[in-house]
């Protein structure tokens, strides 16, 4: 069982964050700016987290597992080409109901290195599915996987911005979709995939 007041603290250190992160650039914020929003002392912080970048991380491990969780449900599975949107259909409904920081994260261009470690998390989480379901070699698998994670979440960070203009969310669908099934299609043929 975990003590309450472990939980609190990390409770509290990660609301600092997500306060200083939407306030400050990510190398501007300090250890002393933290613990003071968080009311508790430096030491106590080292106890908990080896730096802020290791706070930091665990928000993208966070963000990672819920949205490896929405892109292996059932019954998309592993196989995004069998059900052409479903990947976008949740993905949406994750930026729709997703807290406002996961947000933050994804599309921020501060702090893009931990939107980054986002998509390399999500893709290794993909991978060996898309290996076995596709038939593809393990490089391959990466390389696939990469491909549609990145462009993805890429393609969603550049609509939620609104630096694709005023698509409609079923324009915006559509050719993501699109993009995604060519390229994947396209890519199989070369490696050798079913």
């Amino acid at each position: 069982m975990t003590d309450r007041r472990v939980v609190r603290t990390n409770q509290a250190l990660r609301a600092a964050f997500r306060k200083l992160a939407q306030q400050y650039r990510f190398r501007e914020i300090t250890v002393a700016q933290l613990t003071a929003e968080a009311n508790i002392n430096r030491k106590t912080f080292y106890l908990h987290f080896d730096s802020i970048d290791d706070l930091a991380d665990s928000f993208t491990a966070e963000i990672a597992d819920q949205l490896l969780e929405l892109l292996l449900r059932e019954p998309a599975n592993h196989a995004p080409l069998n059900h052409p949107g479903v990947w976008f259909d949740r993905l949406s409904a994750f930026f729709e109901e997703a807290p406002t920081f996961y947000t933050f994260i994804l599309t921020s261009d501060d702090y893009s290195f931990l939107s980054r470690r986002v998509k390399y998390r999500v893709a290794a989480g993909l991978a060996a599915d898309f290996q076995k379901d596709y038939q593809l070699s393990a490089l391959d698998a990466e390389i696939g996987v990469n491909f549609l994670i990145d462009s993805t979440l890429t393609l969603f960070r550049l609509y939620i911005t609104k630096q694709l203009g005023d698509l409609s969310s079923a324009e915006f669908r559509q050719r993501m979709v699109t993009l995604n099934l060519a390229g994947m299609r396209g890519f199989l043929k070369l490696a050798g995939g079913k």
